[in-house]
């Protein structure tokens, strides 16, 4: 019950942060996720940080997200470890510096599973996709967008509570999860990935910059 509560508290501060300054009209959301779609190979810079109750102080990783095509995404770690994740259908391949590969399937990871299901429907910009998997619904202007997608499958449900996506015009600026373990994963994405993360990195603060 206690991280439960965690998790309805975060998904509050997370709501309240991200819709800062957001217009009231709603864009469609078919039109919008159309034009973020990216010709592959594409690759964009992000800082992610995880917050959980399981760690004493958030999680700070940089790198690239690398879009190959054909349902092939790769999430290379450059600081503060070397990491590379590659899914490719339902196969995931982790390999980490001094540390054996290991490869395991899609389906032992549902917040894994929403966060690629999410990135490849915005890559393709396959609306479609994201409709099968998600309700979608989007909110803002041109200038500043959300997408608020909520998972459908009864399973997903059970690990994901929802993924938020915010950014202006046909740029994404923030990556965001929300899981029902009372933890937030937070990927800053392109020029927004390029600002300092200064500690204490402390949530609410991260997600304003969802909104700027």
């Amino acid at each position: 019950m206690r991280l439960r509560m965690q998790s309805v508290s975060r998904t509050t501060v997370l709501i309240a942060a991200v819709t800062v300054n957001v217009a009231s009209a709603a864009p469609d959301s078919a039109a919008l996720i159309a034009r973020l779609a990216r010709s592959p190979p594409a690759s964009i810079a992000f800082a992610e940080v995880r917050f959980s109750s399981l760690l004493v102080e958030p999680l700070v990783v940089h790198g690239t997200l690398e879009y190959a095509g054909a349902g092939v995404l790769n999430r290379r770690v450059a600081t503060p470890y070397g990491e590379n994740t590659s899914i490719r259908d339902e196969t995931v391949r982790v390999e980490r510096d001094g540390e054996s590969a290991r490869t395991f399937a899609l389906r032992r990871a549902p917040e894994l599973r929403g966060f690629v299901t999410g990135m490849l429907g915005l890559l393709t910009g396959d609306s479609s996709l994201i409709s099968a998997h998600f309700r979608v619904v989007a909110s803002g202007d041109d200038e500043r967008w959300r997408l608020d997608l909520e998972p459908v499958d009864p399973r997903l449900r059970e690990r994901l509570s929802n993924i938020i996506v915010a950014g202006g015009a046909g740029e994404p600026r923030c990556f965001v999860i929300v899981d029902t373990q009372g933890g937030t994963s937070v990927m800053l994405l392109g020029a927004a990935a390029a600002l300092p993360l200064l500690p204490p990195v402390v949530l609410a603060e991260l997600l304003g910059r969802c909104a700027e």
